[in-house]
C-alpha cells in the first residue's frame, strides 16, 4: 500500500474558491512531510480480506476540505469504485487522521479542497 501526495496546481487562478469558499489551486500539507502519510497509512492499513483473496489492487482516490484550522471533513471516495473493501478502508483509515496544516495564500490560512491518492497493492 503507498500513498502519494499530487504535484502542486499551477497555471489556474489560485485566488478562485467554489461556493463555499473552498480553494481548489491551494495545497494544504499533512504535518511531517510529504512522505508522512504515506507512512500513516502504510502503519495503519489492514488490506482487506475479500480484496486480498480476489487479488484485487488499485488507487482510492478520496477527496476532502481541509479547513483554514486544519481540520479535515468531509471525505469521499472517487469513481472508478475498486470494491472489495477497498473504499471502506481506505476511509477508516483516513478518519484516523491528525489535522492537516491548513492552506496559506497572502500568509492567511484558507479553506481547501484535497485529493489523497490511497494505493493498494499486494506484496
Amino acid at each position: 500500500m503507498s500513498t502519494t501526495l499530487p504535484p502542486k496546481k499551477s497555471g489556474a487562478n489560485i485566488e478562485e474558491t467554489d461556493k463555499d469558499g473552498y480553494y481548489t489551486n491551494v495545497s494544504p500539507a499533512y504535518p511531517g512531510g510529504d512522505r508522512s502519510p504515506v507512512n500513516f497509512f502504510r502503519n495503519n492499513i489492514e488490506y482487506p480480506q475479500d480484496a486480498a483473496d480476489n487479488c484485487v489492487e488499485g488507487t482510492v482516490n478520496i477527496s476532502f476540505l481541509v479547513d483554514e484550522n486544519g481540520k479535515i471533513t468531509s471525505p469521499v471516495t472517487n469513481a472508478p469504485r475498486l470494491g472489495y473493501g477497498l473504499e471502506e478502508e481506505a476511509l477508516r483509515v483516513f478518519k484516523k487522521m491528525p489535522k492537516w496544516n491548513p492552506g496559506s495564500l497572502k500568509g492567511k490560512n484558507i479553506k481547501t479542497h484535497f485529493t489523497l491518492p490511497v494505493t493498494f497493492q499486494l506484496q
